[in-house]
């Protein structure tokens, strides 16, 4: 049995249940279903309302489910004080409904709405899609060396993007590489960067403060390195102008005015502040901190205080893509001692070159989706998750499309295969948006279908294992026994949001499916848990009972 250590973690409230109050509530509930009680004259027998629906024996209704009974019981001793809860639970060995709390109620889901885009790009691409970057040109017959008189192309480039999320900038290093080696020196006419229309670079509900961080990277046609740049901030002496080191010398201009303060000062500089305050200092002030300021053309300033000697690393999401994209191609080119004119953007509806047919030079394959799902819900990243959704949207309305026109086509291709998502609201792929709403039993829903159809089961294979692979490898109690390799599932977390959504396997030897919404889960809170909601209540599954 796993209980011993479940009385460890379970501190979600002012006072938590010993085991002896765990094992009386079992006791009680084991009369209760099998002992019937004479009543007596003139007396006025009160029964728990959960008891009065599920467990009354004088209802016709069958027995109920031991593991239905369990998990109530648990849930009523465990569920914390201050959140709020969804939750769903699905036997995946006799294909039934176990226990729901609260399943219906919309709430945000966070990166649990990786599932859905998973789905619905799988539904939509097929498995074997893969982008496609291109290097193409139009002319009367097949580009060669022939072609290029002293080195010298007379005719136009055109680099074509794809929205790719994992063309990296060795990728189209590469690609631009082909002209080089069809002895080309010069380009006698435009470079022309070709896309879909590139009309919303983030989704409605993204968090301001979020914008700047590469995890909310725009999402555009044109992503080179995750639309991410690296760097380090490091110390020149303290109460000194730091200085910034910029990794790659990618084309983007950040000035900063940061320093570093001692640590020995700052600890009679910055007081202890009172449990749950946002102040540290002595005169009400934040706390020593850096903030990065964005601006047109990829231009930033940074600027603050960090206490401490350690340099810091950088990573800054980039502003406008679109000329990042024509800054790049311009270095790279110059690089491989290609002349020419400086790269322009095209829409793809703008594309109309007047004489010749299209030729491909070259071009670069993404992965196939099979791999890039893999990454997407390993590792929860937004910007596969996101691109995924674009794309989506534009094949499936065959014209490019926005997160509001790809969401409504994520919700019909959901429901052809019957997950009905009318009641829900989403804004985005990734979960990053705070207008995401989804109820426990909609999600729920996706992993059922997963489940069902063979198709889709590879997806249940790619989940992150706990204590082993993902963002589940060294996730708190879940890395050590009695979780660790239990427990697959996609993690959601975000500011006042702790959700779990995959399956587990218990020792009753039946796998479940399962998800658990937390929301309204404070900062504050969250520090003075031993243990997240999550885990305590996983852990009890792990010791559900059967008929």
């Amino acid at each position: 049995m796993y209980l011993p250590f479940l009385t460890a973690l379970s501190q979600n409230k002012p006072q938590q249940p010993s085991i002896k109050r765990i094992w009386t509530a079992f006791a009680s509930l084991s009369v209760m279903a099998h002992v019937v009680v004479a009543p007596v004259a003139n007396a006025e027998i009160t029964v728990p309302q959960h008891f009065a629906t599920e467990t009354s024996l004088a209802s016709d209704e069958p027995a109920p489910n031991p593991a239905t009974q369990y998990l109530d019981s648990m849930l009523q001793l465990l569920k914390p004080a201050y959140s709020q809860l969804g939750i769903s639970v699905w036997d995946m060995t006799t294909q039934q409904a176990v226990f729901t709390y609260n399943n219906q109620s919309l709430m945000q889901p966070a990166s649990i709405q990786k599932l859905l885009t998973a789905l619905a790009a799988t539904k939509q691409l097929g498995q074997g899609f893969y982008y496609e970057t291109q290097l193409s040109t139009y002319s009367k017959n097949p580009i060669n060396r022939q072609q290029v008189n002293n080195g010298i192309y007379q005719g136009d480039i055109y680099i074509e993007f794809s929205g790719d999320p994992t063309l990296t900038y060795q990728d189209l290093q590469q690609l631009l590489t082909s002209l080089k080696q069809l002895g080309i020196r010069k380009i006698d006419g435009q470079v022309v960067l070709v896309s879909e229309q590139d009309s919303q670079l983030q989704a409605p509900g993204w968090v301001w403060d979020d914008l700047g961080i590469c995890y909310a990277a725009p999402i555009s046609p044109f992503i080179i390195d995750k639309n991410c740049v690296y760097g380090r901030l490091s110390t020149t002496g303290y109460d000194k102008t730091a200085s910034i080191n910029m990794m790659g010398k990618r084309p983007i201009n950040i000035t900063n005015d940061a320093y570093f303060v001692n640590p020995v000062a700052a600890k009679s500089q910055y007081k202890a502040a009172p449990t749950g305050s946002v102040y540290t200092q002595a005169n009400s002030q934040p706390a020593c901190q850096l903030t990065l300021s964005r601006f047109d053309n990829n231009r930033y300033h940074l600027t603050g205080c960090h206490v401490g000697a350690k340099s810091l690393p950088l990573a800054i999401a980039i502003t406008d893509p679109a000329l990042y994209a024509q800054h790049i191609v311009a270095k790279q080119l110059k690089a491989l001692g290609i002349q020419h004119n400086a790269p322009m953007v095209l829409s793809r509806a703008q594309l109309t070159p007047t004489h010749g047919q299209r030729r491909l030079i070259a071009s670069h394959h993404s992965a196939p989706l099979t791999d890039l799902l893999s990454t997407m819900l390993l590792k929860s990243d937004n910007l596969i998750a996101d691109s995924l959704l674009k794309k989506v949207g534009e094949v499936y309305f065959q014209a490019p499309s926005d997160f509001a026109r790809s969401s409504q086509a994520m919700k019909a291709i959901l429901y052809s295969l019957g997950i009905d998502l009318a009641d829900a609201n989403l804004a985005d792929g990734s979960g990053l948006s705070r207008y995401n709403l989804l109820s426990a039993e909609q999600v729920l829903s996706v992993l059922t279908t997963v489940y069902r159809m063979p198709e889709y089961h590879f997806l249940l294979d790619t989940l992150p294992e706990s204590g082993v692979s993902g963002t589940l490898r060294y996730k708190r109690y879940f890395n050590k026994s009695p979780l660790k390799n239990h427990v697959f599932a996609k993690t959601g977390s975000m500011l006042g949001v702790a959700n779990l959504a995959g399956r587990v396997k218990a020792s009753n030897g039946h796998d479940y499916l399962f998800v658990l919404i937390e929301n309204g889960l404070s900062p504050q809170i969250k520090k003075q848990q031993k243990a997240p909601f999550s885990a305590v209540f996983l852990q009890t599954m792990l010791d559900v009972p059967i008929n």
